[in-house]
């Protein structure tokens, strides 16, 4: 029902921002409030809307919601939906939104250190090959950008993925020890 009307909506709330740049800020932050998780049409729907927002938002507009956005950027490429981490992936095929946006060189450190997970996942072993090859461009760019805060990044992860990995293992002896507690005691 939403797509009948959208496409409509979100030109006349391009309009407004156009107008007034400043009301982008609470665009943003509604788009990012009333987010659709549980469903992913809607979400690619409103992937393609905030592409056109960012493309007219102003440095100081987004420094106001950049940790938000970049946060709401990486759930999507987290997604388990193909379609909407191919659809949030898709934003750096943008020239404007790369070269000088929010994904350009100069937001990098913000940016890369809330991506680097879901991106290295995608591209690392994704069943849809368009989304591994994807993130595998994603990542070569900031690589390129700056070697060592990928590296440091990489590094981050792979520390937390250990810790995660140690969490795991051991909530799962404990789980154990208390099925041999509750085994025992049902045969007292």
């Amino acid at each position: 029902c939403v797509a009948l009307y959208h496409q409509q909506l979100s030109y006349c709330i391009i309009q407004y921002i156009e107008k007034d740049p400043n009301t982008a800020v609470a665009v943003l932050q509604g788009i990012v409030r009333f987010w659709p998780w549980s469903c992913s049409s809607k979400q690619v729907l409103f992937l393609n809307e905030l592409e056109e927002i960012l493309e007219l938002l102003g440095m100081d507009q987004l420094l106001q919601v950049r940790e938000t956005l970049f946060r709401l950027i990486a759930k999507c490429l987290g997604s388990h939906h193909f379609q909407v981490a191919e659809r949030a992936l898709f934003l750096w095929n943008n020239e404007n939104l790369v070269n000088t946006g929010c994904l350009s060189r100069q937001h990098a450190s913000v940016i890369l250190p809330l991506i680097y997970g879901p991106l290295y996942r995608n591209s690392a072993d994704h069943w849809n090959a368009t989304v591994e090859s994807l993130a595998q461009n994603v990542l070569k760019m900031y690589m390129e950008y700056d070697f060592a805060l990928y590296d440091q990044c990489a590094t981050e992860y792979l520390r937390l993925e250990e810790e995660r990995e140690h969490k795991a293992e051991e909530s799962a002896k404990k789980w154990e020890a208390i099925a041999r507690l509750a085994a025992s005691a049902q045969q007292v």
